[in-house]
């Protein structure tokens, strides 16, 4: 558990050995006495209690002392190990669809580059090849600048007009080098200006490019205008669209073209005319068959995690507090499955 800084109160339970750095308390339990899963799980139900004993003013600290003395109900082991298996069984189903995403993800990247890298997209290959400055292409593709294919959607608007249900996506809830939106907020409690998006819309981080934020939205909703609403102009171009501004080269563009030092940004009248080699039609609607079902595959998977975890967080205290028995919580977690 980390005890210093913003990262006060930050939990994680290892299975191997490591070392850590002073920033970080590592609790070893008595296996007599507390099962490891429950201690997490109990300090996890009771962290912000934690993090209010932290003392200091910038740079808050949470000591050794004050951890050892924290108290937290013991029951007896069989109820604890009863208890941890629940919730780490939530925790469990959450890491595979994890797992499920990050291998669609890399395989939608593998199909890309040997598509549109490599050159070796079917009945492609024997095609001769065109020069241009961005490198050959087959005969019968042709070579367009990313606003041929894409616009950049400014549908500005104040939170104050909007649901206050209506998703919320920040900086902070797009995930690096990651496709998949997991995290968003709600509209209530954000200010000044924001841009509205649809379900399919691409949203990319222009703050700081290189942290390599670009993900699909699963739903309709704002973002922050620090990022780029990109939306294919026809649906057989969202694949393609998406593969490209996602790509390493693009993103290493975007951050040699982002202006400013300290807190650079990427400009869309610069990446609107970066180049894409664009196949035939039949060549495209074989891309998008293939990738756009695992991208929403990938944004129902991320939709369950969600649900799962209000689940988790729902019993987590019920548990720990013996307000319920784990009887009652083990065919949630059964339907869950």
């Amino acid at each position: 558990m980390y005890g210093d800084g913003s990262t006060i109160g930050t939990l994680g339970i290892v299975d191997r050995p490591l070392a850590s750095n002073q920033a970080c308390c590592a609790l070893v339990p008595n296996k007599r006495i507390c099962i490891p899963e429950y201690l997490f799980y109990s300090l996890m139900h009771r962290r912000s209690e934690l993090v209010s004993l932290a003392l200091g003013g910038a740079q808050r600290n949470l000591s050794g002392t004050t951890i050892k003395r924290f108290e937290i109900c013991v029951p007896p082991l069989a109820v604890q190990s009863r208890i941890a298996d629940v919730l780490s069984s939530y925790d469990q189903l959450i890491e595979n669809n994890l797992r499920r995403i990050a291998i669609l993800e890399e395989t939608a990247r593998r199909v890309y580059e040997e598509w549109f890298v490599r050159l070796r997209a079917p009945a492609c290959e024997r095609l001769p090849l065109i020069d241009s400055p961005r490198g050959p292409f087959p005969q019968g593709w042709k070579m367009v600048q990313l606003q041929e294919l894409a616009n950049d959607i400014r549908d500005g608007c104040l939170p104050a007009e909007l649901d206050t249900s209506i998703p919320y996506v920040g900086l902070e809830h797009i995930p690096r080098r990651s496709t998949t939106l997991t995290e968003w907020g709600a509209v209530d409690g954000v200010t000044s200006l924001k841009l509205r998006y649809m379900h399919g819309d691409i949203l990319f981080g222009k703050i700081r490019p290189y942290f390599h934020k670009v993900a699909v939205a699963p739903s309709h909703g704002v973002a922050s205008s620090d990022a780029i609403i990109i939306r294919a102009k026809d649906k057989s171009l969202r694949s393609i669209v998406l593969a490209v501004v996602s790509s390493d080269d693009f993103v290493a563009h975007a951050v040699q073209t982002s202006n400013g030092t300290k807190m650079p940004r990427a400009d869309w009248k610069v990446l609107r005319q970066y180049a894409v080699a664009v196949p035939d039609g039949d060549t495209l609607a074989a891309f998008d068959g293939i990738i756009w079902p695992s991208v929403e595959l990938a944004m129902t998977l991320a939709k369950q995690n969600r649900n799962l975890r209000a689940q988790r967080d729902l019993l987590l205290p019920k548990l720990i507090s013996a307000a319920i028995d784990v009887s009652e919580a083990e065919p949630l977690l059964e339907a869950a499955e």
